[in-house]
């Protein structure tokens, strides 16, 4: 039986990061926070998760090196992000872009080193977005999932899409959630129900499909 794994990525291991796991009849495998990146490997090793969604950056733009501003490289294309990122502004869809003045450098270097080595590992890595996931299953009236209005609407939006967790969803946090939303990103896939944004050269978000119904 196939498995999922959902991760809400931070920007160090100093804070915990949310990890939501389902297998493909969509029942939950497991829902924990983790620190150490080593934590977060073993987590997929043990579990044998195939497919691994993260909410972060996975890849930097074409042209840059790094994110170093004393650095020489400039990105290729002359403006500032990744081409998904620039799609997403154009769907009205707001996000962090990655450049050399982003706030988070540290969650995209982490990002981008823990595909690198899931993927050694043998699993397929994809990078999701969330808020954009949600946009497209739930609308652009999103209240702030910060909020305990917001919160309280975002569990009862897991719980409509996936209802075999119903009865865990209740103690999640937004932390908890936004992992929960990026591991249906990642069935979905799964499913052939997602579409990516961006360029596969430089790395693409993927998002749920417009045309489908959830």
């Amino acid at each position: 039986m196939a498995r999922f794994l959902g991760i809400d990525l931070t920007s160090g291991e100093a804070k915990p990061t949310a990890c939501v796991g389902l297998d493909s009849e969509l029942n939950l495998v497991c829902s924990e926070f983790l620190h150490q990146d080593s934590e977060i490997l073993g987590l997929v090793s043990r579990y044998g998760f195939g497919l691994v969604a993260i909410d972060a950056p996975l890849s930097l733009p074409k042209g840059l090196c790094c994110l170093d501003e004393n650095c020489s490289c400039q990105p290729s294309a002359g403006v500032k992000g990744r081409r998904c990122e620039r799609e997403l502004a154009r769907l009205g869809i707001p996000c962090y872009f990655t450049t050399k003045r982003s706030i988070i450098k540290n969650m995209v270097y982490r990002g981008v080193k823990l595909r690198i080595k899931l993927e050694a590992m043998g699993y397929e890595v994809i990078e999701v977005y969330p808020y954009a996931t949600k946009v497209r299953l739930f609308g652009k009236s999103i209240p702030a999932k910060s909020q305990s209005a917001g919160l309280a609407f975002l569990k009862w939006g897991i719980s409509r899409l996936l209802p075999t967790i119903s009865s865990y969803v209740d103690r999640f946090n937004h932390h908890l959630c936004d992992a929960a939303i990026a591991v249906y990103t990642a069935f979905l896939y799964w499913q052939d129900r997602t579409e990516p944004i961006g360029e596969a050269e430089e790395g693409v978000i993927w998002l749920p499909s417009v045309d489908r119904k959830y």
